[in-house]
């Protein structure tokens, strides 16, 4: 009889190049290495580039392995912001609520019923605490031709099959992904 276990996708070529970014980089940060800004963050693009000219074998790696990296590892003290900065200090990982939303347009709504959550720019997506805050945000993107759809998201259940959410701001919650059998419904605006 043959085990499967399930394994989360990622961006790295194996677990073992992951683990070798995770060493790299956590080290290229505490050692204050990169240029810093005046909020402490040094850019991503600086830190792969550090890492490529110490291990050519992560010669691949681009800001979204770096954001895939520091989302799944709860052990590391490091603060993304944005997707393009990045600095070495305390990582809020939180149990979100069991209901959170998300915000998008009917445009995309469609792919996302049938793949899932995820952001094709930044690494990660945010949810929020509220379908207001969750309109709000798509608003943002939403072209005055499009409808805003929120959808309703079983933040707890993902959080309990392995999902990490962190909080920087009260009522916003982030995540890297999230699967489609965490939209439990949706409003249209």
């Amino acid at each position: 009889m043959q085990s499967s276990s399930y394994k989360i996708p990622s961006l790295y070529m194996s677990q073992y190049d992951l683990n070798k970014a995770l060493e790299l980089s956590t080290n290229i940060l505490k050692r204050d290495i990169l240029q810093k800004d005046a909020d402490g963050f040094c850019l991503i693009n600086e830190l792969c580039e550090k890492i490529k000219e110490i291990d050519s074998s992560l010669s691949y790696i681009n800001n979204f392995h770096i954001v895939e990296l520091y989302f799944k590892e709860k052990r590391r003290k490091i603060l993304i912001s944005g997707t393009d900065k990045i600095k070495y200090k305390d990582v809020r990982y939180v149990q979100p609520p069991e209901i959170l939303y998300f915000g998008t347009t009917d445009t995309l709504a469609n792919k996302m019923r049938q793949y899932g959550i995820r952001s094709i720019t930044k690494g990660y997506i945010k949810i929020y605490d509220t379908p207001e805050k969750a309109a709000l945000f798509a608003k943002k993107f939403a072209g005055d031709k499009n409808k805003i759809i929120i959808f309703i998201i079983k933040a707890l259940e993902a959080f309990s099959d392995g999902f990490k959410f962190s909080t920087f701001q009260d009522g916003e919650y982030i995540v890297v992904r999230l699967d489609k059998q965490y939209i439990s419904g949706e409003i249209s605006i």
